[in-house]
């Protein structure tokens, strides 16, 4: 028995020196071996990693979270070597342990393994270092299993030595490996033979690829086991609730420096957006945040001023890693990539806790005030209701007062549609739901007609009223353009949303049409949602063309009941002096579809056709409107519409 630094031990206690610093060996620990000889799952992956190491003695195992990089390196050690298996600490240098093991061979049991998680080092570690440590390894007869994530290794050269893991056990197969090994067999199939326990497996470990959370979940189960005799399912989700907050708190809060964190924000407002949407918005977002300008810039070596901000300091996947977010390609084979949280509860939580926990929140909020006013509709929605709705939830009287009651009065419809979108996401919290029906009701009292539009689309949103359509109707009495688009940009969200109310707008707009006071403002209302609302044709229409159908003329075609308003309100807009132009904006966007697919074309005929035999005057109309488009000076004509057209009136007799 010896005394060696402080600890008593029996026969030889190996120290080497790691990173230049003297350290103790940590063997790893006989838990984790435990668990890994008697519960791990085994990849389909696994012997050629085995066979991979035995050729290699240094092995690295790349994969993404929660593929079970770590519990094979362990499997792979535990069958290879004879000796002790270390488990080394994160920020050794790969390079000084190998001149270590070379200079002093003896230093290191024959047979030892080495198991190295996610080295800090890993970044610079190259082929000559590489090399360096697998010979030191063969020398002294040792192993090691180094695990990295996926994108981490810098130097190409060292793929050779890399074995990517692809295949991951069943998340249900690793519990019940887990509940076995501790229950027995009988006891552990028992337990999941329940449905509602399957479920709540399923539920709480999602479908991402999750082993060491299958593993903990697992050892959650078998301690109430040991406790209650039984395992109660509520409280194992109230658990696992609590670590995965604590968790979240602890990842938040460990995010590095400003740009990560800006990128992170930004990220979870814009999550599932274009890449270099989120990449825009996030340094926009870093210049608030950050000041980093000193106040005397020293020259580096070369003379030349050093940036405040290096742009290319950090990869895009390795920032993608640290955030626990991902890629993936934008849909329908569009080019480009998308980026997302892999857990969708993380957006919302990021923004909340940027909000709540630090002093930051008129930077966040000049911030989305230049993201709703974004070139892009899609930031510009996901601004508004993904950041300010959040922040409304959880701030309402704030966001009320900074935001949306001065936005409600504003001059730019962006910013009015910015209150509503925010409202449609806040009123999810009853309160909020109280505040906001109260506001929108005294926008509507008020005599100016932004705050008026400002509520007629949050009446369209559906945040507020269980009878939305109504709200609009009283609307379409003032005398406002302002008012009557937003109304009519209103219902275009509303049959987006539900295509069922289709019917009931469109008899709605042909009663307020009928009306002197809101003929009008009917007119335009009705020429907005015909202009805005599309329908995709996949799985619903198998023979047309083109991916999107005007939805009004599609439904008026398939449902007989809506084909009186819906002709009636056309004769109406061709026929209305104040919106002639536009009313022929619409039916020549409509054309220009049906020019590229014949059974669109054949539905636009059709119509054509109903509303010459209602209305001689829009019959004629629409014969004016054939001949302008294939006049012999227009650069894009229209001849097919056009054709079918002429010859639909000539039957009708107009």
């Amino acid at each position: 028995m010896a005394n060696v630094e402080g600890d008593m031990v029996g026969g030889d206690k190996y120290v080497v020196l790691l990173g230049g610093t003297r350290r103790k060996l940590r063997l790893l620990s006989p838990l984790i071996a435990e668990r890994v000889r008697f519960a791990y799952c085994d990849p389909s992956d696994l012997p050629a990693a085995r066979e991979a190491l035995a050729r290699q003695r240094l092995l690295i195992l790349r994969g993404g979270v929660g593929h079970g990089k770590s519990g094979m390196a362990a499997r792979l050690l535990l069958g290879a070597c004879q000796g002790p298996l270390y488990h080394l600490d994160g920020d050794v240098d790969l390079t000084s342990l190998a001149d270590q093991l070379e200079n002093d061979s003896g230093v290191i049991e024959p047979g030892a393994g080495f198991l190295l998680e996610r080295p800090d080092d890993i970044a610079s570690l190259n082929r000559e270092a590489y090399e360096k440590v697998q010979g030191a390894l063969i020398e002294a007869d040792a192993w090691m299993a180094v695990t990295v994530e996926t994108g981490e290794l810098a130097d190409g050269e060292l793929l050779v030595g890399v074995r990517d893991l692809t295949d991951v056990p069943d998340h249900l197969e690793i519990v019940r490996a887990h509940l076995r090994w501790r229950l027995g067999d009988r006891e552990a199939d028992r337990l999941l033979a329940r449905e509602a326990t399957r479920d709540v497996v399923t539920d709480l470990l999602g479908d991402l690829p999750a082993c060491r959370e299958a593993g903990e979940l697992a050892t959650a189960m078998i301690e109430q086991y040991d406790l209650l005799g039984t395992v109660d399912l509520d409280r194992l989700r109230k658990q696992r609730a609590r670590l995965k907050a604590e968790d979240f708190e602890i990842w938040a809060e460990g995010l590095p420096d400003p740009a990560t964190r800006s990128f992170a924000v930004a990220l979870a407002v814009l999550n599932g957006l274009p890449q270099e949407d989120v990449a825009e918005a996030a340094r926009s977002l870093r210049k608030r945040l950050e000041d980093d300008s000193p106040y005397l810039r020293m020259p580096a070596p070369d003379g030349r001023l050093a940036r405040s901000r290096d742009l290319f300091e950090i990869p895009r996947r390795r920032l993608l890693l640290r955030l626990r977010a991902h890629e993936r390609p934008l849909p329908g084979g569009e080019p480009g990539r998308i980026l997302e949280y892999k857990d969708p509860s993380y957006a919302r939580r990021v923004i909340v806790h940027a909000w709540t926990q630090y002093e930051a929140q008129s930077e966040i909020l000049d911030w989305l005030r230049e993201l709703v006013v974004h070139p892009s509709e899609q930031v510009r929605v996901y601004a508004a209701a993904s950041g300010l709705g959040v922040l409304a939830a959880e701030s309402y009287r704030t966001i009320e007062r900074r935001v949306l009651a001065p936005w409600a009065y504003s001059g730019v419809a962006l910013r009015r549609s910015a209150v509503a979108y925010a409202l449609s996401v806040a009123v999810q919290t009853p309160w909020v739901r109280e505040q906001t029906a109260a506001l929108a009701e005294g926008w509507c009292a008020q005599d100016r007609p932004a705050a008026r539009a400002t509520a007629a689309r949050v009446f369209g949103l559906g945040a507020v009223s269980d009878r939305p359509i109504e709200e609009l109707a009283r609307l379409l009495a003032v005398d406002s353009v302002m008012v009557a688009v937003a109304v009519g940009c209103a219902l275009a969200d509303l049959v987006a949303a539900d295509p069922d109310l289709t019917g009931s707008v469109l008899w709605m707009l042909r009663t307020r049409a009928e009306e002197h006071s809101s003929s009008r403002a009917a007119m335009l209302a009705f020429l907005i949602v015909a202009a805005q609302v599309v329908v995709e044709t996949k799985g619903v229409e198998p023979d047309a063309v083109l991916p999107e159908w005007p939805t009004l003329l599609h439904l008026a075609h398939r449902r007989h009941e809506l084909r009186d308003p819906f002709v009636r309100l056309w004769c109406g807009a061709l026929n209305e002096s104040s919106f002639h132009d536009e009313a022929e904006q619409v039916i020549e966007a409509w054309a220009r579809l049906a020019e590229q697919d014949s059974e669109l074309r054949e539905m636009f005929r059709m119509l054509v056709g109903a509303i010459a035999h209602e209305d001689e005057r829009a019959g004629r109309i629409l014969r004016d409107c054939a001949d302008e488009w294939v006049r012999y000076d227009r650069i894009v004509q229209l001849p097919l519409t056009a054709g079918v057209v002429r010859a639909q009136l000539d039957q009708v007799g107009v």
